[in-house]
């Protein structure tokens, strides 16, 4: 009788069994820093695209709503502007924030004649 034979039954129920080279990606130590690094970057292009996607709607010019316009006068700051035109329970910093991002301004030095654009 024969000891080995490469005859396998094909109504043998096959062995649920891993392919070998699944267990040598789990138990390689390369391997488990493959699934790491691939884990990891599934994090970061998830929480990636929440901040572009933050950015993206702080930018695209829903806050800037034109409710009316200011002609500055001689001896007029931000900051007396935003306390005479902003909304009601507004923060007066905020506001002159507003003021400065609305018109494109680095600073706040305005000048007579300016023509502002005042936030809602």
């Amino acid at each position: 009788m024969l000891k080995y034979s490469t005859y396998q039954s094909i109504y043998d129920k096959p062995q649920a069994t891993r392919s070998n080279w699944v267990d040598g990606i789990r138990s390689s130590r390369l391997g488990r820093s493959m699934v790491k690094i691939a884990l990891l970057l599934i994090v970061l292009m998830l929480t990636g695209t929440g901040v572009v996607s933050a950015f993206a709607a702080a930018s695209d010019g829903h806050d800037r709503t034109e409710s009316a316009t200011f002609v500055v006068r001689p001896g007029d700051t931000l900051w007396e502007i935003a306390v005479d035109h902003k909304p009601r329970g507004k923060d007066t910093r905020v506001y002159v924030e507003a003021i400065k991002r609305i018109n494109g301004l680095n600073s706040s030095g305005i000048q007579a004649g300016d023509t502002l654009i005042l936030p809602d």
